[in-house]
């Protein structure tokens, strides 16, 4: 719940994807995690944002984010359901929950928001944002082509359908995103990529042994199994390195099962910038059609930050965000770019570059701060 102080009166309501636990665990590594950070730095002067995570069900409430670990300038407000979930359909609660949000205290009336979590605009008056005030609505993937969702696309489209309607303004992440913005007739997007925060990263390497190309991120149906097996195995003099949680238990296998291929579980966001020092190369090897979910992708901005030079397959924006030192290649090609980059007895050069301005998380966030204030 909100606190109970009903005089409180935050700067700004955030609605995130998931919620406070979540963001604590993962180190606000997601991209309405790096936004909240940088409101929360930004609104020091204008109270607190207020974090209203997503409700949890009534038996799991004593999990929920604690404000001792909140991103300084935050406070979590949590909420919880005595529905129970449909145990046919995990995916189900994204829109039974809804209901649940915790109401939006009156003193809290004109204070803006920001939304990534569509399903917020379902809520009862008194709990949604939407209701008569700013909200920028920030698009992080379509979800209605999302396979994650597929069970309840219906609810999705209609959750949409809301948000669309009632939102101020609407920034997106990717090209993809522009397009579900414009196919619920919103062509006034901004659009707004990733980003990353330069200084948190270095550009010194302390790779050693086996030439080590990386992936940074979540494994499951984004990735091109097929085509990173048959990669490692053209190379096998070269380490490929997967951090981050698998999502689809049937890449576990494959992935394992081939000798230069290390999976090293998911990574807390502030342990991977040392994890990128030990690396050679990004690597971004995602599906591009099938399997692309008009988002953008946070994960080349580290590795450039870090000067890492990176090969990604041609996926929407790939190449097209204002970094240097990123290849773009079909993933067949992908051995034989990484082999021209090798030499004997020499590690891949660090290729340290300038991650533009716009491309910053901090002006990412003061842009949507300006489009509530404007």
């Amino acid at each position: 719940m909100f606190v109970s102080d009903q005089h409180y009166v935050p700067g700004l309501l955030a609605y995130p994807m998931h919620g406070q636990r979540k963001l604590t665990a993962e180190g606000y590594r997601t991209r309405d995690g790096h936004l909240i950070e940088w409101f929360g730095r930004t609104l020091t002067t204008e109270g607190v944002v207020a974090v209203v995570s997503r409700p949890d069900p009534w038996f799991d409430r004593g999990r929920s984010g604690a404000a001792l670990l909140a991103a300084p300038g935050t406070y979590p407000v949590s909420s919880v359901s005595f529905r129970l979930p449909d145990l046919r359909s995990r995916q189900a609660w994204w829109h039974t929950s809804a209901r649940a949000y915790p109401p939006i205290p009156p003193a809290a009336d004109r204070v803006p928001a920001v939304v990534w979590n569509p399903f917020v605009a379902t809520a009862p008056a008194g709990r949604s944002p939407f209701d008569g005030r700013r909200v920028v609505l920030d698009l992080l993937d379509d979800w209605s082509t999302h396979f994650a969702f597929a069970p309840i696309r219906a609810q999705v489209e209609d959750a949409y359908a809301q948000a669309f309607r009632a939102a101020t303004h609407v920034t997106a992440n990717g090209e993809g995103t522009m397009e579900l913005a414009s196919r619920f007739g919103r062509d006034d997007v901004v659009f707004l990529p990733n980003g990353c925060d330069p200084l948190r990263f270095s550009t010194d390497s302390v790779a050693s042994g086996a030439t080590t190309v990386g992936y940074v991120g979540k494994i499951g149906r984004r990735l091109d199994l097929e085509g990173i097996v048959a990669t490692a195995r053209a190379l096998p003099s070269v380490e490929f390195v997967f951090a981050g949680p698998i999502l689809d238990s049937a890449y576990r296998a494959p992935l394992a099962a081939t000798p230069n291929i290390t999976l090293v579980g998911d990574v807390h966001y502030r342990d991977v910038p040392e994890l990128l020092r030990s690396f050679d190369a990004g690597w971004v090897p995602h599906h591009v059609g099938v399997g692309e979910v008009g988002g953008d992708v946070i994960k080349t901005y580290e590795y450039r930050a870090a000067g890492l030079v990176t090969l990604t397959t041609p996926i929407a924006g790939a190449g097209a965000r204002g970094l240097d030192g990123v290849t773009v290649a079909d993933m067949n090609d992908h051995a034989a770019v990484l082999r021209s980059w090798i030499q004997p007895d020499r590690r891949i050069a660090r290729r340290p570059g300038v991650i533009p301005a716009e491309s910053t998380w901090e002006h990412k966030a003061q842009t949507m701060l300006d489009l509530l204030s404007a």
